[in-house]
């Protein structure tokens, strides 16, 4: 480097006050330039020597001038006498370099973009071939599902219809059976009641106080003694017994039921007396 040093002195001089003037310290220019601090340093001091090479001083210098708002082209031609030469092999060399690395990383740099680019219309094909097959498999999963439920549902239906109508069956007939059989106990007098309904009946003495009577079928006896209130007594009535008769000795403490049906008694008839059923079929 030829010796300027004045001149150099001159520069760094005219980049400090600049820096100063904006209020600016070194590490400020250095976070902006990305120039080392020591290099600021010297360019300020005129120590161009510092730098790390010739083809770096009018790099350094503009990049500072710039930041510090002098126009770094008008300083560098002011001073260009008192510079290296940037033609200098030196520069040249490190110039070729590199223009070839940032032409190298550019074309590096636009071979991935046309390599994304060409891989884009791939992956968005990947991504709708998904996209369909899950809207199939989905498509089946559901329709799946609903015909289960539907068949389920049938299943169901045409169980629970057949279960009803067999049910409505069953009460129908019970309730024809239950018609067909239903005890009917009729009075023909005080005394007297004919029966009706059913081919075997069971005839039930049930006490509200005690009570003595006895159950004849036939001039047959099935039962007599004395009940205690609340004690009850079930005979079963021969199939084909024309005619009962109940002896009650307590007529206000007893009650009679064929089949379960209460038989109403008179209210006129006398504490102790006879009853007589007659059955018919």
């Amino acid at each position: 480097m030829q010796n300027n040093n004045g001149k150099q002195v001159e520069i760094g001089k005219s980049l400090q006050e600049a820096r100063i003037a904006k209020d600016m310290s070194i590490d400020d220019i250095q976070k902006i330039t990305k120039i080392q601090k020591h290099y600021l340093e010297a360019i300020e001091q005129g120590n161009f020597e510092e730098l790390p090479g010739e083809f770096y001083v009018r790099a350094f210098i503009k990049q500072f001038a710039d930041t510090v708002g002098i126009d770094g082209i008008e300083l560098l031609n002011e001073h260009d006498e008192s510079l290296p030469d940037t033609q200098s092999e030196e520069y040249a060399e490190k110039v070729s370099k590199d223009d070839v690395n940032k032409k190298v990383a550019r074309r590096s740099k636009v071979e991935r973009k046309s390599s994304f680019r060409k891989l884009l219309p791939t992956f968005g094909i990947i991504v709708a071939i998904l996209v369909v097959v899950f809207g199939v498999w989905a498509v089946v999963v559901h329709t799946n599902n609903s015909s289960q439920t539907s068949i389920s549902s049938s299943s169901v239906s045409v169980t629970g219809s057949s279960e009803s109508s067999s049910s409505s069956s069953k009460k129908a007939n019970k309730s024809k059976d239950d018609q067909a059989n239903e005890t009917k106990v009729k009075e023909v007098s005080t005394t007297k009641y004919e029966v009706t309904g059913q081919k075997t009946n069971k005839i039930t003495l049930e006490a509200s106080a005690r009570a003595w009577s006895s159950i004849t079928a036939d001039n047959k006896s099935l039962f007599q003694g004395i009940q205690n209130s609340g004690e009850k007594k079930t005979v079963e009535v021969p199939e084909n017994t024309s005619s009962v008769v109940i002896s009650l000795g307590n007529v206000k403490g007893s009650m009679i039921k064929i089949n379960g049906t209460t038989v109403k008694l008179d209210e006129k008839i006398p504490l102790t007396t006879q009853i007589t059923f007659t059955f018919k079929k």
